[in-house]
C-alpha cells in the first residue's frame, strides 16, 4: 500500500500538470457549456413552437374524444375509448367515479391552469392544463358531472429514453475517447524530445532528436538538433584547443626543465622545480582527460589481480603513510587498465591524505558482489559541503577558489578520475557530511 501510494501521487500529479488532459477538459468544458446552451435555447424554442402549433391540435384532439364519450357521459364508450386511444378518462359525478386507470387522479403535478373557449357542442366550463412530464389534461364541468382527459406523457415512453440516453453518452464518450486519442497523437513528439533533451544534457552531445514533422514541435526539434549540433562544434573546438596547447608547452616545458637541471643548488632551484612539476602534472592531466573523454577513447585492457594492484599503489606512492588498506575477499581478475587504475587510486589517495588529520589516516576498501568492484576510499577530515558536491568531478572547479599550492591542484584531479572510471564503464561518486569526513566510491563493472 506504501509503495503504490507515491506512484499514485505521482501520475495524479503528472494528469494534473499534462497538456493533453488540459486539452481534453478544456474540450469537455466547452462541449458541456455548448450542450446546456443549445439545449436551453431548443427547449425554449420548441416549448414556443409546442404551445402556438402542437397544443391547440393535442387540445382539439382530446375535444373530439370527449364529444365522442357524449354528454351526459357513456361508460360503455369511455372504456372503449380509453382501450383503443393513449389517454386516461376520468369520471366523477352524483352517480359515482369511475376511471380507466387503476391509479388515482392527481390534480397536483398540473399546473397553467386556464379556460379554454367554448365548443357549440360542449355544455359547460372547459379548464386546460399541463405538467412537467409532457402530459395535458381537460376539465370539463357539466352541470355534477366532471370529466377528465389526461394524454399520455414521457413516463410512457420512458424505457425508449433510457435507451436513447444511453446511446447518446455512449457516443459521448466515444467521441472524448477520439478526442483524447488525437491528442496525444499530436503530443507524441514532446516525450521524444525530453529524451532527447535529456541525453544531450548528460552529455551525449551527438545524439538528435528524431522527429519527422512539419508542425510546431517539427521546428522545434530542428531547433534543438541545431543547438545540440552547435554546443558539439564549440565543445570539440575547445577540447583541440587544450590538446594543441597541452603539446605545444611540452616542449618549453622539457627545455625549463633542462636548463633548471644547470643552475647550482639552491632555495630558489627547487622552488622552481616544483612549479615545473607541477605544470607537467597539470599538462599531463589536460592530456589524458582529454583523450578518455573522447569519442574514441582506448583503453589497455587486461586480466588485473585487484589485490596486487592495491598493492602496487601503495608500495609505489604511498610506502611511508599509513593508509589502511582492506582487500578483496577472493582472487579477484578484472579487465582493466591497470595504469590508468592506478592514476586513479593515486589521485583520489593523494586527497584523502591532504585533508586527514595525521592521527586518522584515510583507508582503502575492496568490495565485490559478483557483478561490480566497488573501491572505497574513506577520509576522517572536515567533510564537504552538500552545494559543492555535485560539481566536485567537473573540471577545473575547486571549493577553495583561491587554488594555492597547499590546497591542492587546479581541480582536474576529480574530474581525470570520474573520466578513468567512465571509460571503464563505471561510475564515480562522493558522499560527505561536514565534520565526519567524505567517501568516494569507484563502482567498476
Amino acid at each position: 500500500m506504501t509503495t503504490n501510494t507515491p506512484i499514485r501521487r505521482n501520475w495524479l500529479a503528472r494528469l494534473r500538470y499534462s497538456l493533453s488532459a488540459r486539452l481534453l477538459a478544456l474540450f469537455v468544458v466547452i462541449a458541456i457549456v455548448l450542450v446546456l446552451i443549445l439545449s436551453t435555447a431548443f427547449g425554449l424554442a420548441f416549448q414556443r413552437q409546442f404551445r402556438d402549433s402542437i397544443q391547440p391540435h393535442i387540445v382539439q384532439y382530446l375535444e373530439y374524444v370527449l364529444r365522442d364519450i357524449g354528454d351526459p357521459p357513456s361508460l360503455e364508450r369511455a372504456q372503449a375509448l380509453a382501450q383503443r386511444l393513449p389517454i386516461e378518462i376520468y369520471l366523477r359525478g352524483p352517480g359515482g367515479d369511475w376511471s380507466s386507470s387503476p391509479r388515482p387522479l392527481d390534480l397536483s403535478p398540473f399546473h397553467d391552469w386556464h379556460a379554454h373557449r367554448q365548443r357549440p357542442w360542449i355544455r359547460g366550463k372547459v379548464q386546460i392544463a399541463d405538467d412537467e412530464r409532457g402530459r395535458f389534461l381537460i376539465h370539463v364541468r357539466n352541470g355534477d358531472n366532471d370529466i377528465y382527459l389526461v394524454s399520455q406523457g414521457r413516463d410512457k415512453r420512458r424505457h425508449g429514453g433510457t435507451w436513447v440516453g444511453a446511446g447518446a453518452i455512449s457516443v459521448l464518450l466515444l467521441l472524448l475517447l477520439l478526442c483524447y486519442w488525437v491528442i496525444r497523437r499530436l503530443f507524441q513528439p514532446i516525450a521524444i524530445i525530453q529524451d532527447g533533451v535529456r541525453h544531450i544534457a548528460a552529455g551525449d552531445l551527438a545524439h538528435r532528436v528524431q522527429i519527422k514533422r512539419r508542425d510546431e514541435l517539427g521546428d522545434l526539434a530542428a531547433s534543438i538538433n541545431s543547438m545540440a549540433g552547435e554546443l558539439e562544434k564549440m565543445l570539440e573546438a575547445k577540447r583541440q584547443l587544450l590538446l594543441a596547447i597541452s603539446h605545444e608547452l611540452r616542449s618549453p616545458l622539457t627545455r625549463a626543465k633542462v636548463n633548471t637541471a644547470l643552475l647550482e643548488q639552491s632555495s630558489a632551484r627547487s622552488a622552481l622545480e616544483q612549479d615545473l612539476k607541477e605544470m607537467e602534472v597539470l599538462l599531463g592531466e589536460l592530456l589524458e582527460s582529454e583523450r578518455l573523454s573522447g569519442r574514441h577513447s582506448v583503453l589497455n585492457l587486461q586480466p588485473v589481480a585487484v589485490n596486487a594492484l592495491l598493492d602496487e599503489v601503495i608500495s609505489e606512492h604511498f610506502s611511508n603513510s599509513q593508509l589502511t588498506v582492506g582487500h578483496c575477499d577472493e582472487d579477484l581478475y578484472l579487465l582493466l587498465d591497470p595504469v590508468r587504475i592506478k592514476l586513479l587510486l593515486k589521485n583520489l589517495l593523494d586527497n584523502a591524505l591532504r585533508y586527514s588529520p595525521p592521527e586518522q589516516p584515510p583507508s582503502l576498501k575492496c568490495q565485490f558482489d559478483g557483478k561490480e568492484l566497488q573501491l572505497l576510499i574513506q577520509d576522517q577530515g572536515p567533510g564537504i559541503a552538500a552545494e559543492h558536491l555535485p560539481h566536485l568531478t567537473d573540471p577545473f572547479y575547486r571549493v577553495d577558489p583561491a587554488r594555492q599550492r597547499k590546497t591542492g591542484g587546479y581541480g582536474l584531479g576529480l574530474y581525470l578520475c570520474r573520466v578513468i572510471a567512465q571509460a571503464h564503464g563505471g561510475t564515480l561518486t562522493i558522499d560527505s557530511t561536514p565534520g565526519q569526513g567524505t567517501v568516494v566510491t569507484v563502482t567498476l563493472p
